[in-house]
């Protein structure tokens, strides 16, 4: 028997990293390619960033109705759903689709190794199991799963309170009646301030630099409203409304370029949403009005955010904490105040993709000395001499709506596996002139956005946009579908 026939003898496999929206896209749409597969979480349970993000007045950005799964329908009860309704939606898809099963959790993948002679991955995990070999490897680690600890709390200190980040909230800690400390302005930072101030004795907030805001809208919805999403037609003409009014505004990059309609509309609205809820505290106004082009980093949306600022028990600080006292929280003038909580809303590490995890691919080729700090891949998903790998929510898809991209991924990475498995392939990549191609094109598109020009997040930290895709949601699903077709080499 020939070494081809023998890896067509094993069975065909694929593990998944992560359990949270997008390994789930990924295990349904294996599931429905009939490939077996195998999830590895490093968490107690099933939900990602909705299993760890718990902080008071944790909820999605976006619409719930759009941050969902198009097979997966849900009698949502608020507009933008909240982390633990998120959560039973997760564990509902993972049961209703027999992938809780094939969940490891507690299980965290340290490597990944691809063997020529196996035709697959090995995997060490923090089990020190050995799985065997699986024929494909899907990484959905997620995009912010990086929490940044700034120096200040991580070196010792003496600091007598509590202190956490957002994406670690302790079990049990409650804000009632304390005196809290707010360290940062950003997503995550808006929603903790709206719980501080419903229940802490004070709030403080200290703004490094300020954000621009959007209002979000949220509310819980009416019962009419939960009854025609309960329909099969109304959900979808809902739906199909915010999809193509979030496929308009990043249609070629306007809402990004500073000649761009959507941006110049938005940002019109931005500043008059601060100069009305603040009309009665013109001395905010110059505090939180930030200098860095609009949607230069991650846009905040929020109700509640400008009017906590007016709230009596509430002190913005316009500066950054230099370090934890045994007496309190010292900030860049040198003042000290002293707090029960100290809150780091301070973000995460986004450019770093696959931090956590080693991943080598053919004669021993490292995926991050590949990619040299500077992450890429095409489509977000491929990169070339790492056979039978793909990356979910990977470098410069980071774009509305989300789970439409998860999705279309998904779909993708599943076709192109059951391809493999279908005509007896032992290996599928990306064409490095394909890859090239296609990362140079990006680039040429992002430097023309005001991403480009601002320090944030979806930089890598040599200055290149690692993160950011620049065109509309419809125009990645299209491309996914013809690449497959001309840009990848399959293997014998």
């Amino acid at each position: 028997m020939d070494a081809g026939a023998s890896l067509q003898a094993l069975p065909f496999r694929v593990a998944i990293i992560g359990a949270g929206f997008s390994g789930l896209a990924a295990a349904v749409a294996l599931r429905k390619q009939g490939i077996d597969f195998e999830i590895f979480e490093d968490a107690e349970g099933i939900g990602g960033t909705w299993w760890k993000n718990r902080y008071p007045g944790a909820e999605v950005d976006l619409e719930s109705i759009i941050y969902s799964f198009s097979y997966a329908r849900h009698d949502w009860t608020r507009t933008h759903a909240t982390w633990d309704e998120l959560q039973r939606y997760l564990e509902g898809v993972a049961d209703s689709w027999q992938i809780t099963p094939h969940v490891h959790l507690k299980e965290r993948v340290h490597s990944a190794q691809w063997s020529q002679v196996d035709g697959g991955y090995r995997l060490v995990t923090s089990g020190e199991i050995d799985h065997g070999i699986f024929q494909g490897l899907i990484s959905a680690v997620g995009f912010l799963n990086m929490p940044i600890v700034p120096p200040f709390a991580t070196a010792d200190h003496q600091f007598p309170g509590t202190v956490c980040h957002t994406a670690n909230w302790p079990d049990g800690l409650t804000m009632n009646n304390r005196s809290v400390a707010v360290v940062g302005t950003g997503s995550s930072a808006v929603q903790i301030v709206e719980a501080a101030v419903a229940t802490a004795r004070d709030v403080t907030i200290y703004q490094l630099e300020p954000n621009w805001l959007l209002p979000k809208l949220s509310r819980p919805l009416t019962d009419e409203e939960r009854i025609g999403n309960r329909h099969w037609l109304s959900y979808w003409r809902r739906r199909g409304a915010m999809y193509w009014d979030y496929d308009r505004r990043q249609d070629r990059t306007q809402h990004a370029r500073l000649d761009g309609r959507a941006h110049q509309r938005r940002r019109v609205t931005s500043l008059q949403f601060l100069h009305e809820s603040l009309a009665d505290r013109p001395d905010l106004i110059p505090l939180v009005t930030p200098d860095f082009p609009f949607e230069g980093r991650r846009t905040v949306v929020s109700d509640t955010y400008y009017p906590s600022l007016k709230d009596p028990k509430v002190t913005l600080i316009p500066r950054g904490v230099t370090g934890l006292t045994p007496t309190g929280v010292q900030d860049a003038s040198g003042e000290i105040r002293a707090f029960d909580i100290v809150v780091l809303a301070t973000g995460f590490d986004a450019a770093n993709y696959l931090s956590n995890l080693e991943v080598i691919g053919r004669d021993g080729a490292d995926l991050h000395q590949r990619w040299a700090q500077e992450p890429e891949a095409f489509y977000g998903m491929m990169v070339p001499d790492f056979p039978n790998f793909f990356m979910m929510y990977g470098p410069n898809t980071n774009a509305i709506p989300l789970v439409s991209f998860y999705q279309t991924q998904a779909t993708f990475m599943a076709k192109v596996l059951a391809r493999v498995r279908r005509k007896g392939f032992t290996s599928v990549e990306v064409k490095p002139s394909a890859f090239r191609r296609f990362n140079d094109r990006l680039q040429k598109q992002l430097a023309k956005t005001v991403w480009a020009q601002t320090q944030s997040y979806f930089k890598a930290g040599t200055g290149k946009v690692v993160t950011q895709w620049p065109f509309s949601a419809t125009r990645y699903i299209l491309g996914t579908k013809v690449v497959r077709r001309f840009a990848l080499d399959y293997r014998r």
